[in-house]
């Protein structure tokens, strides 16, 4: 008999009274993740333009940096808010954030002005993010909510899909500046809808906030993604540096325990943490991360210089992915609103995963188009597969007065995630380059996809063949990843409420 409970129980059938109340707030839902998806890519397509502009280029990459680290230090505080004084109010407050950033990213005079305008965009996004699944769950039940999740997820990646077309086109015919102004009136009219179609959510809790643990929990997250990157900015792990960072992140985790422990309404609620399926979720959360988010990165570097494709068609198998991502995270919103566990497709997102990776490992250089979009496809479906499963299964552990603080703690989680994906395979593929430099004679970091196609044949496959080895690597570790993954999945138990 089928099940229709993310927890597998069968609920009673009865009508939803909310479904029908909520399909107006949700449409703004879908614009408020449309926006936040969109700004992330606009700017990717900009940023060189951006540096030739205002120029201090060696600051290129906190651009980027700071947007993430301002994502991951308010998420789990979002969450915790909305929970305490409503998701409306959080939601309203996020976007408003986000438009003073975006105002700000527009009028920036210098590129240091501009990485502190990102910062509070990245604050408004974080926000934003948390906010838009909080939600979800507080207009749908558990039995629809999947269906209606699956779509956001949808908008999710259609915003990543169309966002560095329509950034280009911008960049071009309005110059940089216009990227960041294109998303207001679209932040306008959900600010506007949010305030008449979202019912106020009352808690009846006394908003006590925890602003010691916010503070020791954003500290302790920056420092930790700050970590993951540090063997590329200081050398190795090993450097002092970054022996220092790892030192702070640990000192920070015991002090933000501590702190919690002792606090009347915490950030993040140790009973929370130390539940069973939650903690297993979260660590099946931060391997997903891992293998989808974190090496999306490293997908173009792949086909460019492992298979040797330009950067035009390469990028064509970006749409590939997209239709792939799309029609997995539909299919798991179709099957937990079928009555499947969370659990059964953030398994099947990491098993079939396991087996793409290993395929992407093994693909030669000559490998047909067809194959290639095939391989893309089936990653695709695995990403999709598991974005809706963690957060719904965060929800459904959590007690209903925690949704956002576990909403907000799984999205944190995957975020941090991708960050140590990007660090690991960076590394490895750092590794690969240096072995690479003592048997090659062309110096390997001046070497771009053009200049690839103009050298000798010879030259040429075998740069291609020390990258493709030096690839397989990264996709071997990262299918390790997913099996850590799916042996933690696999532990959730399939309790009922």
């Amino acid at each position: 008999m089928p099940r229709d409970d993310l927890l597998g129980e069968r609920p009673a059938r009865q009508s939803d009274p909310k479904v029908n109340g909520g399909r107006m707030a949700f449409a703004f839902l879908m614009l408020a993740q449309l926006i936040a998806s969109l700004d992330n890519q606009l700017v990717a397509t900009a940023l060189p333009t951006i540096v030739g502009d205002l120029g201090q280029a060696e600051h290129f990459s906190w651009l980027v940096t700071v947007y993430v680290l301002a994502q991951c230090a308010v998420m789990p505080i979002s969450g915790k808010l909305g929970d305490l004084i409503g998701r409306k109010r959080v939601m309203i407050t996020s976007l408003l954030v986000f438009s003073v950033g975006a105002v700000f990213c527009a009028v920036s005079w210098s590129m240091s002005s501009l990485i502190m305008a990102r910062l509070v965009q990245g604050l408004g996004t974080g926000g934003i993010l948390v906010s838009v699944f909080a939600v979800n769950a507080d207009l749908f039940e558990p039995g629809r909510r999947a269906r209606f999740q699956s779509y956001l997820s949808f908008v999710f990646v259609f915003g990543s899909f169309v966002g560095p077309t329509f950034g280009g086109y911008l960049t071009a015919a309005a110059g940089w500046r216009s990227i960041f102004l294109v998303t207001l009136p679209l932040a306008a009219v959900s600010i506007l809808g949010f305030l008449k179609c979202l019912p106020r959510h009352v808690s009846g809790r006394h908003p006590v906030i925890d602003f010691a643990g916010a503070i020791a929990i954003a500290l302790t997250v920056t420092i930790l993604v700050i970590w993951t990157d540090s063997a590329r900015v200081f050398g190795s792990f090993s450097a002092p540096e970054s022996l220092f960072l790892a030192l702070a992140a640990g000192l920070g985790l015991v002090l933000s325990a501590l702190i919690e422990r002792k606090a009347p309404e915490p950030v993040l609620p140790p009973g929370l943490l130390r539940q069973r399926n939650f903690s297993l979720l979260c660590v099946a959360t931060l391997c997903s991360g891992a293998i989808s988010l974190g090496l999306v990165t490293y997908l173009a570097y792949f086909l460019q210089m492992a298979l040797g494709l330009s950067p035009a068609h390469s990028g064509l198998f970006f749409i590939a992915l997209t239709v792939g991502v799309s029609a997995g995270a539909l299919l798991s919103g179709q099957l937990m609103t079928r009555g499947w566990h969370f659990a059964d497709p953030l398994r099947l997102s990491l098993l079939l995963g396991v087996a793409v990776l290993l395929g992407f490992s093994a693909l030669p250089q000559h490998a047909s188009m067809t194959l290639i979009s095939a391989v893309f496809i089936s990653q695709g479906v695995a990403t999709g597969l598991g974005m809706n499963a963690v957060v719904l299964g965060a929800q459904a552990t959590a007690r209903p007065q925690d949704v956002g603080v576990a909403t907000g703690a799984i999205s944190l989680v995957r975020t941090i995630g991708a960050a140590f994906g990007i660090a690991i395979y960076g590394t490895i593929i750092a590794l690969g380059l240096a072995d690479m430099q003592q048997v090659l004679s062309t110096d390997i970091s001046a070497v771009t996809p053009t200049m690839l196609a103009g050298l000798s044949e010879a030259v040429r496959n075998d740069l291609l063949q020390h990258y493709r080895e030096a690839f397989a690597s990264l996709f071997r570790c990262a299918a390790l990843i997913a099996v850590c993954g799916f042996v933690a999945s696999c532990l959730i138990r399939k309790t009922k409420r």
